[in-house]
Parts: C-alpha cells; structure tokens; sequence
C-alpha cells in the first residue's frame, strides 16, 4: 500500500464527524460526554493545583458525569445565592462556558487568597479576587488542555456576574452540565456545576474525535516511522516535548506550596513616594536652573502617594526619622487591590 495520504484520508484525518455517510462514525452523546469528562479532569486538576498554591489550602475539584443541564437539580443541590463565572477563550476554542457557585465559598476563597482567615462575609469587592483567581486557573488549563489535543490556546478575562437561578439571564435549555464537588480543607464541602452551551461541547468533542482518528487512519495508510513523527507534531506532544506535568495533591505538594508562599514574602519590590506631578514645556525645561523652582499639583500638607510596582497603595504624610525620610500611612486601598498591585 502507498505510504502517501490520499485526499479522502486526509479529509477523514481533520473531519469531526468520523469517516463520511456511509461507513461513518456519528458521534453520539456517550461519545460527547466521554470528551467532556476528560475536559474538566484537566480543568478540575489546574483548578486544584492552582487554588492549592493561592490559598495555601489543600483544595480539590472532583467532577461528577456530565448530562444536560436542569436548573431544578442545580437549585436543590446549591441553594444558595450563587454568582457566575464566565470562562472565555480568545482563540484556540471560540465562546464560552460558565462556573456557578455559591458567594459563601467564593468568600472563603477570596479572604484567604488576601491572607485572611477565610471568615469574612461576602462582599463586591470578593468578585474581583474570585476573577483573578480564575483567570490563573483558566491559565494553566488552556496552556494544559492545548497541550493535550495540539492547540494554542488563549483564553479572556473571567468575567464574575450575579446568576438568579430562578431566571437565569440565558437559556439553558441546549446546554450540557457537570456537577463538580468542592472541598476545601476546614472550610467549604460543597458542589459547584459548570454549564455549556452546546457549541462549546460541540468542539471538544471534535478534538477528541480528531485524536481518535489520527490513530485509526494512521493504521489504514501503513505510515513509516519518519511521516509518523511529522504529523504527530501537528497534533499531539509527546512527554518530552511537553514541559507540563500534571500532580496529584498529597502532603509533600502542600508542603512544597507552603515553601512557594514563603519565598514569595520575601520578595522585595521597589516603593517610592509620589510628592505630586505638574506639565512642562520643552522651553521650560531647557530654561531650568540651579535655584530654579518646579510648582507641583499638591497642596501644602496634603497626603503623598505610596507606589508599589508605580501603583498606588497607600497615602501618608512625610516624617523625619533620625537623618532620613519616612511616611506615616494615613489610608490604604483594599486587600484585594493591593495583591492585584503585585502583578
């Protein structure tokens, strides 16, 4: 047999659908679904990974079958005032699927992701921390998940809404669910669901289904090793060409994650103080002189800015400490905006 791909082959290597009308593969729901598990496991294991390392709290994510969505299940099972997470992608996969859970855990989540104790009531400003958390977590997945099924992936920024379960502001009806079960050590035991809407499962399936034809059309077509390696180069990565490697979540990780918060502390950054800001014409500039005086856009006694990274995250007013400078801290902005000052 020719070591060369026809056309009908390479047509039945890239199609979605199987091998055409009449000998075809058509996927089925059990074919869907089984794609989707394999989805959320990835995502479910950088959810943990990540998580884990924020809060410094052993997390795990452990998702249940897939099925179609039912809001009736998802409120008897939550009930709770829940929020959701809009999880979109840029290129790679197109559209988006959503997070639904309840403002209790993403309290908890947030207030010890900003070194809290993780006993603070919810609030506005958790919604930004729960969306920054999520967008490394969305991350790691995209760079995981590309890596497995030979895509680049790029993903937006998690968008964080408020969700009435009683009327959700879409319809779900066409949309696929997956119950996940949250657990957080000493704190939250409670599920969480993903939903998505039928293009998005629509798509994972194909990928999967890609993967699966590779390996079968491979076969038919007697491919020598060399053509082999080529075209496993546009789909898939072996061990060695992948620098990620999935863990599991055991004592020695957390350990290792309590180490990484450690060194991170330590981190120095460059702090300044801000006296105030003014315009200069170029003329000005170049007529400027020893003794010459700059008039800045601050009053006489009013607060001075405190930059982190040049961001501001504190206002105080000048002191004298022996021979040097100082500042006295007056106001500072939140928790969550001084951790969002470190990136």
């Amino acid at each position: 047999m020719s070591d060369i791909l026809s056309q009908e082959q390479i047509d039945a290597l890239l199609a979605s659908d199987g091998f055409g009308e009449n000998g075809a593969h058509e996927k089925s729901p059990v074919d869907k679904y089984s794609a989707l598990n394999g989805f959320f496991e990835i995502f479910c294991t950088q959810a943990e990974n990540v998580i884990t390392t924020v809060v410094n709290k052993q997390t795990t994510f452990t998702p249940q079958n897939p099925k179609k969505a039912d809001l009736a299940e998802i409120n008897e099972k939550m009930n709770a005032v829940v929020l959701s997470l809009s999880l979109g992608f840029k290129s790679g996969l197109e559209g988006e699927f959503y997070l639904i859970m309840a403002k209790k855990e993403v309290a908890i989540l947030s207030d010890l992701m900003t070194m809290g104790d993780g006993s603070a009531e919810y609030s506005e400003d958790h919604k930004d921390a729960i969306g920054e958390m999520f967008n490394q977590v969305l991350g790691a997945f995209c760079v995981a998940f590309g890596k497995e099924m030979g895509l680049s992936i790029s993903a937006e920024n998690v968008m964080v809404n408020e969700f009435d379960l009683d009327n959700p502001p879409f319809t779900i009806d066409s949309f696929d669910m997956i119950e996940t079960k949250l657990t957080l050590d000493g704190f939250a035991d409670s599920s969480a669901f993903f939903l998505l809407p039928e293009a998005i499962s629509e798509q994972i399936g194909k990928y999967s289904k890609r993967e699966e034809n590779l390996e079968s059309v491979s076969d038919q077509v007697g491919l020598n090793m060399e053509e082999l390696d080529d075209l496993s180069k546009v789909t898939s990565f072996s061990p060695s060409d992948s620098d990620f490697m999935e863990t599991s979540i055991t004592a020695q990780s957390i350990k290792d994650s309590n180490a990484n918060i450690d060194m991170l502390l330590d981190v120095e950054l460059d702090v300044s103080i801000e006296l105030g800001k003014t315009l200069l014409s170029i003329k000005r500039v170049l007529e400027l002189a020893p003794g010459s005086i700059v008039e800045l856009d601050r009053m006489a006694g009013e607060p001075v800015d405190l930059l982190v990274n040049n961001k501001v995250v504190a206002k105080g007013e000048v002191v004298v400490i022996d021979e040097s400078f100082g500042i006295r801290i007056v106001s500072l902005v939140s928790a969550e905006e001084r951790i969002r000052s470190l990136r």
